[in-house]
């Protein structure tokens, strides 16, 4: 009797609880978080547990949890998600009963240390708690709830269309002496029947209980259900999960899915007149090279070794070194989902980073290529061709113009090396990851196709990929190098260190220039181009370190006092945030186009930020013209010097004679090497005004006179925006004489 009280006193009290409390939270006396409720043990947890099925596919929950959680380890387990469950006994609190994004993100934020299976682990950050309800996966679904579009339109269409192999081609047909079966069109394979309405996408259309991912299958050629393996991983990763929808192979990698003409070797994608929807069109994987039989530029007919034709992105399908590897798919996109690549060049309004940055020259502007190639969008296989072949390849595409890729020659010693931290997405990113230790020997290309350290791969070149710059492209996190110190050139034998300058320090890696006046000294090269290199934004910006130009023993180059343009961006330039200056004043809004101006080109991107330090002297798109016009023809003039095209003081082609130090002295030397600073440094004018003008000034008054002599004659006439930007009045005709700025 007194054992029967006692038990209806203690339901009484559970009851209670419960009542408080709900199913949801934690009751725990003196406990303050939920964190806190002290854990079980995932065998606790599968006593009850194992026989509670997915709603949807009628399948175990802990099957599934066991399955691929990335949480079925020591360390981790059911109630890392979930909380403890010490409370629980299956009728009491549960801390975490049904976890969402944000209990992800609790962990998952890129930095805290957790110890998985007697290892410390960092939880990879994610951005689903802050991006994937406003993706195109959640506001673009149900979008269409008939037909075979459930498949990838609706989150149950989705699930059991997996679960059933309901994915791959759209239509049959035979390729040489293969049948493939047009999955998507066979009644007898789907689309799934499913009768309660359908809904939008959600973490549980990807995911599976405890995180992993849901398990796909496909068809192979006889029908039968396999395993979806487009990535030949032989699981579900990344890639085979995105594809299952985003097509680009089907069930085994043996064909492409793009939808191109017939010649093109490819099998039929679902939307097979839209280039946009079809990965092929803007992605490359090294897997295609036997099974493309269109030329598709890169990835049929190899390149010689001076450049390399780019058709797409490259696809990274396993991890080699960068300890911050996403996965293929979440290389450049996180759980945004949504790039806005349509089928024209989207509007202001409509951009995002994806294509802003595809049509920018990181990307080498591949993007606009598409796009031009798909002018009139006819959704025709024959624009599919031409928009899955358009590339770029230019001698002055900073991607392309040489196989960067080839690290050594054959003999062993640097052929690319030496330029792959620049010129290559791998390079860059293990540089951040590490200047100290950085050593190109290491940069592994393996996911591109035929690669070798000795000689490259001749068939594919890396862009600018989001991963390399980012640790993480959905969050955006970059990689963090800290203050940069060149390594390419020194001042006085000296290591140039630049000021830490927060998320522009990754900027200043590749715009800190390869030399400057003692480089010049020193060395002139086996060929004519300017001992600086191309665009060395940050070295122009701090010159006072650097010493970028030619710069004349006895001148003053020293910044004027006003200068602040180095601040911009740090606590020394209150008002400008905290980015430092290149991101400040290229990235405004977190525009990935890096432009100054706005996409009509009628106003300054950054005027607020402009604003804060010009007020009695505002800068205005007009000024910008202005001083470009004048920085560029000031160029001209030195250029013209250098050439002797307009006769300088020794009468000679300085840029063919250049290695001739009797025809050609130091000085005369350096003054024509500063002649290339407009088209390697076209941003110079604004970014550090004084002191180009006074180079370019110093080099024409020395090829003119031999000397310095603080006084040049222009011809207004031929150079009217020269004569402006050094001191003459607007409209001057004639000869203007201008003294040093």
């Amino acid at each position: 009797m007194q054992i029967k009280k006692l038990s209806m006193m203690l339901l009484g009290v559970l009851s209670c609880a419960a009542l408080l409390n709900g199913c949801g939270s934690s009751s725990k006396e003196g406990s303050a978080s939920l964190n806190n409720v002290a854990t079980v043990g995932d065998t606790v947890c599968v006593q009850c547990h194992s026989a509670v099925t997915d709603p949807l596919t009628n399948e175990s929950i802990v099957t599934q949890y066991q399955q691929n959680s990335p949480h079925d380890q020591v360390g981790l387990g059911c109630e890392s998600c979930h909380g403890g469950g010490a409370q629980h006994n299956g009728v009491g609190p549960i801390p975490y009963p049904s976890p969402d994004a944000n209990r992800c993100a609790a962990c998952h934020d890129g930095t805290q240390t957790f110890t998985v299976a007697g290892v410390a682990t960092v939880a990879p950050s994610t951005n689903s708690n802050t991006a994937f309800a406003t993706s195109n996966h959640v506001e673009g679904t149900p979008s269409h709830t008939s037909g075979l579009c459930v498949r990838c339109h609706t989150h149950e269409g989705a699930v059991l269309s997996n679960q059933s192999g309901f994915t791959g081609e759209i239509a049959s047909g035979t390729i040489g002496t293969t049948t493939y079966p047009g999955v998507l069109d066979n009644a007898s394979y789907g689309p799934p029947v499913w009768g309660n309405g359908y809904t939008a996408f959600k973490c549980e259309t990807c995911h599976q209980h405890g995180g992993g991912f849901r398990t796909i299958k496909g068809r192979d050629n006889n029908g039968n259900l396999v395993l979806w393996n487009p990535s030949k991983s032989g699981k579900t990763d990344q890639f085979n999960l995105c594809t299952s929808c985003h097509n680009l192979y089907n069930y085994n990698q043996t064909r492409v899915i793009g939808s191109n003409t017939a010649a093109s070797g490819t099998l039929k994608y679902e939307h097979n007149t839209r280039w946009n929807r079809n990965i092929l069109s803007t992605h490359k994987e090294k897997g295609m090279k036997s099974l493309l039989t269109l030329p598709f530029a890169n990835m049929t007919s190899a390149a010689d070794s001076s450049n390399t034709w780019i058709t797409g992105y490259v696809i990274r399908m396993t991890n080699t070194t960068d300890p911050f590897y996403k996965g293929p798919c979440f290389d450049c996109h996180g759980h945004e989902a949504k790039t806005n690549t349509g089928s024209a060049a989207p509007t202001a309004a409509n951009a995002t980073i994806h294509t802003d940055w595809a049509q920018a020259g990181h990307a080498g502007g591949l993007l606009t290529a598409k796009y031009t190639a798909a002018a009139g969008n006819l959704r025709t296989a024959a624009e599919m061709d031409a928009v899955t072949q358009a590339y770029v390849d230019t001698n002055t595409n900073s991607w392309s113009h040489y196989n960067w890729d080839s690290t050594q020659k054959t003999d062993g010693t640097d052929d690319r090396g030496s330029c792959q931290k620049c010129h290559t997405a791998t390079g860059l990113s293990n540089y951040l990851d590490s200047p100290t230790t950085y050593n190109a020997a290491n940069n592994n290309f393996s996911h591109l196709m035929d690669w070798n350290i000795k000689g490259g791969s001749k068939r594919q070149n890396e862009l600018l990929y989001c991963w390399g710059c980012h640790q993480d492209a959905g969050t955006g996190k970059l990689r963090n190098p800290g203050a940069i110190t060149t390594s390419e050139y020194t001042y006085n034998s000296a290591a140039i260190q630049f000021p830490d300058v927060s998320k522009s320090n990754v900027c200043v890696v590749c715009h800190s220039g390869r030399g400057n006046v003692d480089s010049m000294k020193a060395s002139r090269g086996t060929r004519w181009g300017s001992k600086y290199h191309h665009a060395p934004a940050a070295a122009t910006l701090f010159s006072s370190r650097t010493h970028m130009g030619y710069e004349f023993t006895g001148a003053d180059y020293t910044n004027k006092s006003f200068f602040e343009h180095d601040k911009i961006g740090t606590a020394d330039a209150a008002g400008t945030g905290s980015n430092g200056p290149c991101a400040a004043c290229h990235m405004s809004g977190s525009s990935h186009t890096y432009n100054v101006l706005t996409d009509d080109g009628t106003a300054i991107r950054s005027q607020a930020l402009c604003n804060v330090c010009h007020t009695t002297y505002p800068i205005t798109k007009a000024i910008l013209d202005e001083q470009k016009a004048g920085y560029e023809e000031a160029g001209a003039i030195a250029t013209a010097l250098a050439a002797n095209t307009i006769t300088n003081h020794i009468g000679v082609d300085i840029t063919t004679n250049y290695a001739n130090t009797t025809l050609v002295p130091i000085d005369y030397f350096g003054a024509a090497q500063n002649s290339f600073l407009p088209a390697d440094e076209p941003g110079g004018f604004a970014h550090n005004r004084y002191y180009v003008k006074r180079l370019l000034f110093d080099s024409i008054d020395f090829l003119t006179n031999g000397a310095l002599t603080g006084s040049i004659a222009i011809d207004a006439n031929t150079y009217p925006n020269a004569a402006v930007w050094f001191g003459a009045p607007a409209g001057t005709t004639g000869t203007y004489t201008a003294t040093r700025p």
